[in-house]
């Protein structure tokens, strides 16, 4: 016989949850939310000035000193450890700059393993302090609309590891950051795996030489890309590399030591000139001598208005004997991806 309605008391379900959930809970709402939830129960309080450092979301509406508060947070709690720290900030008080107090600083000292910094100002880049340099627990760094530091000039090669050792994966979006720093990040960050960097500026050569490296993505927001050794590279995305580089014309691109590349796009005609290997393709000539026989799939990017752009297609072809997957865009249509040609591998 069912139970008639209305006759249990209510129950309260979110109390019964562990307290690691209800952290996980909390770390998902910005800091004036979650310190609003403190009124629930003494045991919400607990939670909040005991274990939430653990996921530190700054993310706080506007006109509020976000840089202060959060100072003010970490010396209330000398002893918590941070694993993850959240900014999204769109305000700083007059005489203040992004390194005031040393939050960025105590949060290495904390161990910060995950950073993602948003620092939008109106379309001000504000500077990331040098004390990222500090954070050696560093394994997840995301960056938006900021300006990176300068290159440290100090040596590294006497030091027990080199800065930022332990990161793993990259986001750069929309951040000022030089070629110098790009490169250096790729030469220091041993154990890199992914790096994404869209709407970049102020880098103009990509040097790839990374033991780890095995995912770049980016928009092609520079002139030069070269890739002289990358052992487990597998993925390159270069979304509109054909159209950005020096004038427009395509980034340069060369490929020296990849063996397992299996994707990579998007190549173009407009490319005034790629090189893998001895492979060279250029606005005049097409020579083909190195072949990728790692690479199953490849994005291309076509008008069919193009003179010679079936030749060059099989061109392609040729450089890439085990091709699986073949993705061809039409500049021309708003749609994206226009076509997918599945191939046999060739045989020898």
């Amino acid at each position: 016989m069912a139970a008639d309605v209305g006759t249990d008391l209510p129950c309260d379900r979110l109390s019964d949850l562990p307290d690691a959930i209800l952290v996980s809970i909390l770390s998902l709402l910005r800091l004036d939310e979650a310190a609003r939830c403190t009124v629930l129960a003494p045991r919400w309080r607990r939670l909040f000035s005991s274990t939430l450092l653990l996921n530190f979301n700054a993310n706080m509406p506007d006109r509020l000193d976000t840089i202060g508060t959060v100072n003010s947070i970490l010396a209330a709690h000398p002893t918590a450890p941070v694993r993850s720290f959240r900014a999204s900030w769109r305000f700083i008080p007059p005489g203040k700059d992004l390194s005031s107090g040393g939050w960025l600083q105590e949060l290495a000292r904390r161990g910060v393993e995950e950073l993602f910094l948003d620092f939008d100002f109106h379309g001000w880049h504000h500077r990331i302090p040098d004390s990222l340099f500090d954070c050696s627990s560093l394994k997840r760094l995301r960056a938006s609309a900021c300006t990176f530091p300068d290159v440290p000039k100090a040596g590294f090669g006497a030091a027990p590891a080199p800065p930022l050792a332990r990161l793993t994966e990259i986001e750069l979006d929309w951040v000022v950051i030089s070629d110098a720093f790009v490169n250096f990040l790729l030469s220091q960050c041993t154990a890199l795996e992914r790096l994404s960097m869209y709407g970049t500026s102020n880098c103009g050569l990509v040097h790839v030489r990374s033991p780890s490296l095995k995912i770049l993505k980016s928009e092609g927001d520079f002139d030069k890309l070269f890739i002289e050794y990358a052992p487990n590279l597998e993925w390159l995305l270069g979304e509109y590399m054909h159209l950005k580089g020096e004038w427009s014309k395509g980034v340069c691109l060369k490929i020296a030591h990849a063996p397992k590349l299996k994707f990579m796009g998007y190549l173009s005609m407009n490319l005034h000139k790629f090189e893998i290997g001895e492979t060279m393709f250029t606005e005049h000539q097409i020579i083909v001598k190195t072949l990728m026989p790692s690479l199953k799939t490849l994005a291309i990017e076509v008008s069919y208005t193009y003179e010679g752009y079936i030749d060059w297609i099989i061109q392609l072809l040729n450089l890439f004997p085990c091709l699986e997957a073949l993705y061809i865009r039409d500049p021309s249509c708003c749609i994206g991806v226009v076509g997918r040609v599945e191939t046999q591998p060739l045989r020898p």
